[in-house]
Parts: structure tokens; C-alpha cells; sequence
């Protein structure tokens, strides 16, 4: 692999990873996307393909919350496929290298979330001076660092990791090749389990097994069974009793608008949309997303305090304190925090702590809105849909995963940034009303129906183990599926469905199903 190469990889791991920090986390740096553009700059797009499909299927699960760290798939996928292309050896290659860089690539993103401390602090400083504009500048130096953070260790892993893969590769012997590749089939049921930990609720779990049995007894796709899930969801929905209308008068509206009607303008809101996309900038330990936020909301408090630099700092130190959402969400909590501010600065007789109530008490149902609709629901439907187009080398597999969910993503966030602004303290009527619990459910229902119908299409468990009665061949295989098709995919989900509950970490699964699928594989137990 030429130098050249290297770095143009290393700054495509660097720029996915940034693209979380800066742009509202539009999936970029999810495997069905990369790892076709790394196969693509390498001349083989194809293995890409193949990669990115079942790499997806690995890391569906996996999602960032709050201050965990999931294995880092952007560095895994990027060296996963590159080491597959460049040794030839295709996906099981790329499984031996993605999976190992993963787990280890989630000790640059500590860095780089623990080196964000220091100029959350630093920023802490500034607002005590009311230095908005080098608070702002900082901000970026600290997403400069979430990008270093990715693309200096795959750039070293790139220029002197490729003789020692190649190496390796050629030394593998034929039992341990064997024991990979049942490893590799293994590692989705970690996805899929930790999609069900996401979603499962005692009154919905059954749908899980629903989509299950479509998926394993009638052969229906992905995407069909999604579309029944919501089907059945919509017609459940329409047969409940409807709900109290928490729709108010043209003139109670009036009403409630009047305090700040007029202070924003379309101009200010249409630029606090693109910059909330940076909600996640110079994430820290500590902070979280509060530097993102402040960036976002800058300009509307210099506006409302211009001319009072000591309001003006104090609104800023104010937003520099702890906040975490869904990245997606962040709108409504942006426009009823500055419709506070608003009233504040008017003269309201409005504290500190009521803004800061405000902020704390709707970002855990945000975000808990966003993880069901979007990361237990959106993601897997198209995620499991285009990976079952990449394993087929469909060049329209990570274009209908990045597309159709960015086409959600930017809609959802400018249509709940200007719902915010419309509604303003009505919104929190809203967000308590049944419509939204109704329509989580929907997306749950949807959501566990399609990880049903990924457990039994795209989880590859069976067994090879026969054994003779009366001088004929009985195949275990043969007798389970007369029981239940799919039935050791199933199991396998459940077993590591039901550690997820008893808690045990991530990445001790990872490193079980591995070991497990290498012996079970070498011992010929599975194949």
C-alpha cells in the first residue's frame, strides 16, 4: 500500500468520524457506507461491498450512549477492508482485522474525549470574560482533536501493519480459518441483541418473535417485514380510544406566543438549524455536548444581550454546563431554551435554575424519542435492508443507507427546531401527550419485528454434527429445523440477549462469541 494511499484512508477514518462531531451524526462513518469508499479508493469496490454488508450486520447494535464507548467501527472498518483488499484474502481477512481494531480503537476516542476536558474548562474561562469569539474558535480545535484521534492510528496501523497482516494471513492454518469464519457468522447476534436491549418491553416482545417467524417460515424480506410491523402497529394505534386534544385556540396560541413573538427571526432560526448540526462538537467526558450547544445558541444570546456584556456572560457560562441528547433532537430543547432567554432578557422574572430544569428534564426523553425511533428502528430496517444488497455486491447498498436515513435526519431536525419555536412552552404538552408514547410504540413494534426477521435471515448458524441410527445418517441440522427453522440463530440471540440484561460488558461478548466460533468452528460443531 503506497503512503499516498495510506493517508487518503487515514483522512476519510478522520473526516467519518469528524462528521459525527460537526454535521449531526449523518451515519457516514456507519461500515455500509465506509468501507465501500475505502474499496472504491482501492480498486475494489466489490470486496468493499461485501465488508461494509457484514460489518453492518456486526456493529447494527451499537450506539453511543451518554458517556459509553462502544468498539470504534470507523477505525475497524477501515482497516478491516483494506487489509481484505490488500491481501486478497476478502472477508475473513477483513473480520480478523475490523473486530480486534475496533475494540482497541476505543482507546483514542478516550483520548480525545478526555484531552476535550481541559478546553471545556478552558472555554469555562472565557465565558468568565466574555470572550465569546475565542470560545467559539476553540471549539473547533477540539473536533480537530476527535479527528486525529482516528486518522493519525489508522495511517500508523496502514503504513506498518500491511507486511505484518500479510503475514499473518499466510500463516493461518486451515482449522483456525474454519473457526474465523463461524466466529464471523456468530458476531451479528451481538448487533441484534443489543438492537432487542434497546427496544424490548414486556407488552411489544412478542413482535419480536413474530417478525422472527415471518421471516423464517415465509421467506419475506427485511423491508417487508418492517412494512407489516407498521402496518399492524397502525392498525392497533387506530382501534384505541382517542386521546384528549392537546391542540389550544387561535388565541390562547396568541397568547402564549406573545412574550417572544417577533424576536427571532426566520434568518435566526434557519441559521441555528445548521448550526445545531454541531451539537456534538468537542464532546467531553465531562460536558458531554454542552460545547456543541453553546456554539449552536451563540449568536441568539449575543443578540437578546447585546449591549449587556455582564447578562450576556452569565447566559454563557449558564450553557456551558452538562447536557447529552439524541444528536438528531436537539432543536426543541434549543428554541425552549432561548424562548426562557427571551423572556429573561424582556425582563420575565425567570432564574437560572428554571432554564437549566428545562434543559435537564427534556433531554433524557429526547433522547430516549430518538433511540426508538431512529436507533432501534430507522437504522436497523435500512441498515439490515442494504446490507443484504452489499453482500450481493448491489452498488446501491450504502447509497440507500445514507441517503434514506440523512433524508429522516434533516427533516426530523428542522421540523422539530421550528415545531419548538412554534409551540414553545405548549411543546412540553405535547411531548407528555399520548400521540408521542403511541407513536414510540409504533416504531418499537416496527423496530423489533425487523430484528426478528434480521435474526433469522442474515444470523448463518447451523450445524454439520450427523450421527447413525439403524445404518442411516440422522443430521442434527435436518432435526432442529423440523422443529423450528432458524432455531440456533434464535437460541444464539437469546443467550446473548439475556447476558446483555445480566450486564455484562460489550466487549466481553465480542471477545466470547469469537473464542466460541474459533473452537466451535475448529471442533466442527458449527459451521
Amino acid at each position: 500500500m503506497s503512503v499516498m494511499t495510506a493517508v487518503m484512508l487515514s483522512f476519510l477514518a478522520g473526516f467519518a468520524y469528524f462528521s459525527r462531531r460537526f454535521f449531526g451524526d449523518p451515519y457516514l462513518e456507519r461500515p455500509i457506507v465506509l468501507a465501500p469508499i475505502v474499496g472504491l479508493v482501492m480498486g475494489d469496490l466489490h470486496t468493499g461491498l461485501v465488508v461494509g454488508g457484514m460489518l453492518e450486520l456486526i456493529f447494527m447494535g451499537v450506539t453511543n450512549v451518554g458517556n459509553s464507548i462502544p468498539p470504534n467501527y470507523t477505525i475497524g472498518g477501515v482497516l478491516g477492508t483494506a487489509f481484505a483488499v490488500s491481501t486478497g484474502q476478502g472477508l475473513e481477512t477483513a473480520l480478523l482485522i475490523a473486530v480486534p481494531a475496533a475494540l482497541l480503537g476505543v482507546f483514542f476516542e478516550m483520548i480525545a474525549k478526555t484531552v476535550c476536558v481541559f478546553f471545556i474548562s478552558a472555554a469555562d474561562r472565557l465565558a468568565d470574560r466574555g470572550n465569546d469569539r475565542d470560545l467559539a474558535r476553540l471549539m473547533h480545535l477540539g473536533n480537530a482533536v476527535h479527528f486525529l484521534s482516528n486518522a493519525i492510528p489508522t495511517f500508523i496501523a496502514l503504513v506498518l501493519g500491511e507486511a505484518i497482516v500479510k503475514t499473518i494471513v499466510e500463516g493461518i492454518p486451515s482449522w483456525l480459518k474454519d473457526g474465523l469464519a463461524v466466529a464471523g457468522n456468530l458476531l451479528p447476534a451481538l448487533g441484534f441483541a443489543l438492537l432487542l436491549s434497546i427496544l424490548a418491553s414486556r407488552s411489544l416482545f412478542p413482535f419480536f418473535f413474530i417478525g422472527f417467524l415471518i421471516a423464517a417460515y415465509v421467506k419475506m424480506g427485511i423491508l417487508g417485514v418492517a412494512v407489516l410491523g407498521f402496518c399492524i402497529a397502525l392498525i392497533m394505534q387506530s382501534r384505541r380510544n382517542e386521546m384528549e386534544a392537546h391542540e389550544v385556540s387561535d388565541a390562547e396560541a396568541a397568547t402564549a406566543a406573545a412574550p417572544t413573538e417577533g424576536v427571532f427571526t426566520r434568518q435566526d432560526i434557519r441559521r441555528l438549524f445548521f448550526r445545531s448540526f454541531a451539537i456534538q462538537s468537542a464532546f467531553s467526558f465531562d460536558r458531554m455536548q454542552a460545547y456543541g450547544f453553546i456554539w449552536a445558541v451563540l449568536p441568539m444570546l449575543r443578540k437578546l444581550y447585546k449591549g449587556r456584556p455582564e447578562e450576556f456572560t452569565a447566559a454563557m457560562k449558564r450553557h456551558l454546563v452538562l447536557y447529552n441528547s439524541h444528536a438528531w433532537l436537539p432543536g426543541p430543547v434549543m428554541a425552549l431554551t432561548l424562548d426562557l432567554e427571551a423572556r429573561k432578557a424582556a425582563g420575565e422574572d425567570i432564574d437560572e435554575q428554571s432554564i437549566q430544569g428545562l434543559k435537564s428534564g427534556l433531554m433524557g426523553p429526547i433522547a430516549g424519542i430518538g433511540d426508538s425511533l431512529f436507533n432501534g428502528t430507522l437504522k436497523p430496517v435500512l441498515g439490515g435492508a442494504a446490507a443484504a444488497l452489499a453482500l450481493q455486491g448491489n452498488l446501491f447498498a450504502p447509497v440507500l443507507f445514507f441517503l434514506g436515513t440523512n433524508i429522516v435526519h434533516v427533516a426530523v431536525r428542522w421540523y422539530t427546531l421550528n415545531k419548538g419555536f412554534a409551540l414553545r412552552e405548549r411543546f412540553l404538552a405535547v411531548m407528555a401527550s399520548g400521540e408521542i408514547k403511541r407513536m414510540m410504540e409504533a416504531a418499537t413494534l416496527a423496530g423489533l419485528m425487523t430484528v426478528g426477521a434480521l435474526t433469522a435471515t442474515w444470523l448463518k448458524i447451523s450445524t454439520p454434527i450427523s450421527y447413525q441410527m439403524d445404518k442411516n445418517p440422522i443430521s442434527l441440522q435436518a432435526m432442529l429445523d423440523g422443529i423450528m427453522p432458524k432455531l440456533l440463530p434464535l437460541a444464539v440471540v437469546m443467550i446473548v440477549f439475556w447476558l446483555i440484561r445480566r450486564r455484562m460488558k460489550t466487549t466481553v461478548l465480542m471477545y466470547g462469541l469469537i473464542a466460541s466460533g474459533i473452537i466451535l468452528g475448529a471442533l466442527k460443531i458449527l459451521n
